[in-house]
């Protein structure tokens, strides 16, 4: 007689695939490894699970848990400034598990987009961010979404010096008062008719002349 089968119960299989992709990286995320992890055959993981697809999606739920967990912290005194540091400190913790669900051809697009509408929400929800119409807000979300994801991806692959929680606040907070400037003043609406003349506006006051194609700018500060 065959020695009985030792099963495990979801959670057990689970935190050992979360464990192998936090360690490992998404692409050694197999039942064969697992199977390896807990010291069985492949059977428990399909048993529990069903099918590897079904497995990959838990794992990358529990991974935007634990995002969410960090863009719930108060970082600062600004709402939607703490839910970018959370992203970005996530993907300094938390490197393999990042890429896993940004930087990874999954099956799982749904998650992702489910990320991003959450924080929509709380946009809608802040004090003054719901002053700006809907197209600003997701165009705000796009565009700092673009830079937030950038700047996480330069100090997961270790091109960013200083890592530090301080730092990142500081990129964010830049980046945002800049483009949140742009929403407010109408500037980051290229295709306004009103851009163009508060371009040459700002730039009037600088002393800066906008140059003809294939000339350069000219301004009192680079004059010689």
């Amino acid at each position: 007689m065959s020695p009985r089968e030792i099963t495990f119960n979801r959670e057990t299989v689970l935190n050992a695939a979360t464990s192998i992709v936090r360690k490992e990286g998404w692409e050694h995320l197999t039942a064969r490894m697992i199977a390896r992890r807990l010291k069985a055959s492949v059977a428990p993981v399909y048993s529990a699970f069903g099918s590897m697809e079904a497995l990959e999606r838990e794992v990358l739920q529990e991974a935007r848990r634990l995002l969410d967990e960090k863009m719930a912290v108060r970082y600062t005194d600004g709402a939607f400034l703490n839910i970018g540091v959370g992203m970005v400190v996530f993907a300094r913790d938390e490197a393999q598990l990042f890429t896993s669900l940004f930087h990874t051809r999954h099956n799982h697009p749904d998650i992702v987009d489910g990320i991003f509408a959450s924080i929509l929400a709380c946009m809608k929800a802040d004090p003054f961010l719901r002053l700006l119409p809907d197209a600003s807000l997701e165009r705000l979300l796009h565009n700092l979404g673009l830079y937030t994801l950038g700047l996480a991806a330069t100090i997961v692959y270790g091109r960013r010096e200083d890592a530090s929680t301080a730092n990142i606040i500081r990129q964010l907070n830049n980046a945002g008062n800049m483009m949140i400037h742009g929403e407010v003043s109408g500037m980051a609406d290229c295709d306004s008719p009103e851009n163009e003349k508060e371009w040459r506006r700002i730039l009037a006051e600088k002393n800066i002349v906008l140059p003809q194609p294939g000339q350069p700018a000219r301004g009192t500060t680079t004059d010689k």
